[in-house]
């Protein structure tokens, strides 16, 4: 049991660097509506029924989106603690941590000892898993509640203790309400619950109940979020069925799409090419024990959801992260075979060549996810244009005042400002556009001058400032006041 905590400690130190550091950087868009929504919890009375963006204008900032249990868990933090982003970071890596722990529990209960220890220490050290489980963002919370639903169903089924089956009901629900696509843990939880009862499984009331309750804050939920849309008109997408999250065919007969995922994210950035060599050996090492094959039926289910869920897959990396779970219990079997965790001197002599192959790809995983991480934290500069932004509104403006930034649609400025207002491309800058948001309160535009590349965003940016008064006008930024 002690050499589980050591691989905890591990994994902490590995992500600790920049701990410290303000949102920014890779997908800052996301981490910022994420500290946003943690903020707005804390400024306006920790209503996690009505989480608050700020890119919705004069309106509310009410916004259809997932169940925001992790930055109200943070919110409740800067309650006692004081505003900091650093405390989305801590929790999203406490969170890993109890995911390492859980896949740790869950291996060594259907498999073994060693291949448990080697699955949750390769998770602990794939370079994605690094970057996102200190990000502010809420996949550290999703993927530990994924692993919990998964382990404490397995209890249930085979002590059938209720207490057990409600573990089982909470994280379930949690990890859909958090992320809808964690649908996909309905196949191995039910490869589970047909390999204990057999055809009885679907008669069996007690796991129709499990269903339905699991199934109904989920519901609720989603339907109390739509209704914000539908009164506030600020969306996340969830429905968008095509757009930014779903799939469609065109996408699934595509190349770009199979190439974006399984030739680029998985094999480079996910899992390392060695580790994606380890992953397919694995894959062809026999199953000893019946329950087993779960980790076939998990990596399954991800798969599905990565067709159903194929925009969102194509365009964001750490969509597939919940494909890591089930290939580091491939990987660490292999690595079982070759490297015994808990008895290494014994093992090693016995098989030179397999040993020496395992631990020369275990070092370069190790190597490759040092680089991706730190490429990844190149773009945490303290010396980027965003601060500097912001200290420049808030020395020049009130915090009341609404105020228009031009992005790609990455709220890190409004939410680096601590201002409420508008996103919006350069290209769509015009006059016009500046003119219907005077009307509706904007008394401020801002933003990075390197955003406006095309001949018609500069000729935007030229009426912009002959029109309203310049406030500030830097190099590499300029805030505009709206008369």
């Amino acid at each position: 049991m002690k050499k589980v905590y050591i691989i905890i400690l591990l994994a902490v130190l590995f992500r600790l660097y920049h701990i410290n550091f303000p949102v920014l950087g890779w997908h800052s868009w996301r981490q910022s509506d994420t500290a946003t929504i943690a903020r707005n919890f804390f400024y306006n009375g920790f209503n996690i029924l009505h989480p608050q963006i700020n890119w919705n204008g004069n309106g509310t900032g009410y916004v259809e989106s997932e169940f925001h249990i992790y930055p109200f868990i943070v919110s409740l933090f800067y309650a006692v603690f004081g505003i900091n982003d650093m405390y989305g970071r801590i929790i999203s890596i406490i969170f890993s941590l109890f995911t390492i722990y859980g896949i740790y529990l869950l291996v060594r209960k259907i498999m073994n000892e060693s291949t448990a220890l080697w699955s949750s220490f390769i998770y602990a050290i794939l370079p994605l898993n690094i970057f996102y489980s200190r990000a502010f963002m809420p996949e550290s919370t999703m993927l530990m509640c994924s692993v919990y639903s998964i382990y404490f169903f397995s209890e249930w089924i085979d002590k059938e203790n209720l207490k057990y089956l409600i573990l089982t009901w909470l994280f379930t629900s949690l990890a859909i309400l958090i992320k809808i696509p964690a649908l996909y843990l309905g196949l191995p939880l039910a490869f589970l619950a047909i390999q204990k009862y057999r055809y009885k499984a679907f008669s069996n009331y007690k796991l129709w109940l499990l269903a339905f309750f699991v199934l109904l804050p989920v519901f609720l939920w989603y339907y109390h979020a739509h209704q914000l849309f539908l009164n506030n008109g600020a969306t996340f997408g969830i429905w968008e069925f095509g757009t930014d999250k779903w799939g469609n065919f065109n996408l699934w007969i595509d190349p770009k799409f199979y190439e974006a995922i399984f030739v680029i994210v998985i094999p480079e950035r996910l899992l390392t090419y060695p580790g994606t060599i380890l992953f397919l050996i694995g894959l062809f090492i026999k199953r000893k024990y019946p329950q087993e094959k779960l980790f076939d039926f998990w990596l399954i289910a991800v798969i599905i959801y990565f067709f159903i869920v194929a925009e969102g897959n194509m365009q964001h990396e750490y969509y597939q992260l919940p494909f890591v779970i089930p290939v580091c219990v491939f990987i660490g079997k292999v690595m079982g075979k070759a490297l015994s965790f808990v008895n290494f001197r014994t093992k090693f002599p016995e098989n030179k060549i397999q040993s020496s192959l395992a631990l020369v790809c275990l070092f370069l995983i190790i190597v490759l996810s040092f680089l991706r991480v730190q490429n990844f934290m190149k773009s945490e500069d303290w010396n980027s244009p965003v601060f500097k932004i912001a200290n420049d509104v808030k020395s020049n403006s009130n915090k009341t005042d609404l105020i228009i930034t031009i992005s790609n649609g990455d709220p890190v400025y409004l939410y680096h400002c601590d201002r409420i207002g508008w996103t919006v491309i350069s290209e769509n800058l015009d006059l016009n556009y500046v003119s219907q948001r005077i009307k509706e309160g904007a008394k401020f535009i801002t933003g990075e001058t390197n955003k406006f590349e095309s001949q018609g965003s500069k000729d935007n940016h030229n009426k912009i400032f002959q029109k309203y008064n310049i406030i500030v006008n830097e190099s590499e930024y300029f805030i505009v006041k709206l008369k």
